[in-house]
């Protein structure tokens, strides 16, 4: 089910259970319940990549950067575009969309597109925390390589 819409696993990771309705639906409700292997897996990576980055071990912290920015990083090469460094922004801003649009030099709007065409292409809701977190360890980790790359 997860993988035929825009359903996110990553959601299950934040609560132990969550109850949804909408007054669209009476009687209806949607229960989501904790994913405690997906928890435990998605921490790990994040401990793999601590780990990997104190050990300089660029090719563990590359490996992060694919698994959470590939789709991304492969659209901005084919288009052109610059949708990693607007997500990176977008993040380090706080997801504040007005200090977002000042620090890439774009208009609100021009933003807006932009991290609707992120959605869409890297799959991701950026609204959940567990994403929040990947993504912006993936974009900082990926500033980062692309630094070591340059010098």
């Amino acid at each position: 089910m997860a993988d035929d819409g825009p359903l996110q696993l990553s959601l299950f990771d934040q609560q132990d259970l969550a109850e949804i309705t909408s007054p669209d639906f009476p009687g209806e409700q949607l229960v989501a319940c904790r994913n405690p292997v997906l928890a435990a897996d998605r921490a790990r990576k994040r401990e793999d990549l601590l780990a990997a980055t104190a050990a300089n071990d660029t090719a563990s912290v590359e490996r992060f950067v694919d698994e959470w920015l590939a789709r991304l990083i492969d659209y901005d090469s084919a288009h052109g575009t610059q949708l990693v460094l607007t997500l990176s922004e977008y993040l380090e801003c706080g997801g504040n969309y007005d200090a977002s649009a000042r620090a890439l030099s774009v208009h609100r709007s021009t933003l807006k597109y932009r991290l609707n065409r992120i959605r869409q292409v890297s799959g991701y809701d950026l609204s959940l925390p567990d994403n929040q977190v990947n993504l912006q360890l993936a974009t900082r980790a990926w500033r980062t390589l692309q630094a070591l790359r340059r010098s």
